[in-house]
């Protein structure tokens, strides 16, 4: 019989919960044909006014509420992402895990930041049945709204998903914990999808975070560095020009279009915030 795990040495518990992360990879590149048309639909649901909910409960919801936060101070777009977890902001901190079982609470969550038609929703569930989840996204559907699941276990069958991306992650290290290798798994899916769909938008440039908001030293350091590699300008002078109108978009194109800033912004307002079209364009 196998020692209980609470008897192993350290050693022997760290070995073992590390060597969990070798299937990340392969179950993350299995995920890419189902992420590939949820991020069109994120695409195409900004470029159209709409926004990307984020919904879910427990560490999904925790995870969702991360990425949103993430999303402005690194591509500059505020209100595009929206979370919405299960017991509001106090469950970010105190678990309030009876909330995930009431469905009414996630078509209040929706109504409360008025969800609409243009709205995207995508629901997080390690379960892949959370009736939380499962009530916004049976709103939102009714709401005529898109739709999509993160399941970490194969079979959800959601009637109320339109897209699903369902990355079976097996057993837990810790049985029933979630916030382990599904909680892992879900922060990579988030990430990818975020992170592609502004990328798509236009909102780098190459690499370059060039939507970066400079609101601290290291931050306008680096976005100094940003319009000194695309413009070829010093940097003493990009530091400058950033300071001045903050945001390296408008500092960018200051100086390699030699442009006004009132004429930087309403170029890169002409092409949707989308930095190439309007620098290369």
């Amino acid at each position: 019989m196998a020692r209980p795990l609470d008897t192993w040495t350290t050693t022997e518990l760290v070995d073992a919960m590390t060597s969990t992360s070798e299937r990340i990879p392969v179950l993350m590149k299995g995920a890419g044909p189902a992420i590939v048309p949820v991020v069109d639909r994120m695409v195409t649901t900004i470029e159209n006014g709409g926004r990307i909910f984020l919904v879910g409960a427990g560490t999904s919801g925790r995870l969702g509420v991360l990425d949103a936060s993430e999303v402005p101070p690194t591509f500059g777009d505020r209100d595009v992402f929206v979370a919405a977890m299960a017991g509001g902001d106090e469950a970010l901190f105190a678990a309030r895990e009876g909330a995930e079982d009431c469905g009414e609470l996630g078509v209040q969550e929706l109504d409360e930041r008025s969800y609409s038609p243009r709205d995207f929703c995508v629901g997080i569930a390690a379960s892949g049945i959370t009736p939380f989840v499962w009530g916004a996204l049976k709103h939102a559907r009714e709401l005529h709204g898109g739709t999509a699941l993160i399941s970490c276990r194969s079979g959800s069958n959601c009637p109320w998903a339109d897209l699903v991306i369902e990355v079976d992650t097996g057993e837990e290290f810790i049985k029933g914990s979630t916030r382990l290798m599904a909680g892992t798994i879900e922060k990579m899916i988030l990430n990818t999808l975020s992170t592609v769909t502004m990328v798509c938008l236009g909102r780098t440039y190459g690499n370059l975070m060039v939507s970066v908001v400079p609101s601290n030293k290291k931050l306008l350091a680096r976005a100094a560095s940003i319009v000194s590699t695309i413009t070829g300008a010093p940097e003493p002078v990009a530091r400058e020009k950033v300071t001045a109108v903050r945001d390296v978009r408008i500092a960018a194109l200051m100086l390699g279009r030699n442009l006004t800033e009132e004429q930087a912004r309403n170029r890169l307002s002409e092409f949707h915030n989308n930095f190439r079209r309007a620098y290369d364009g």
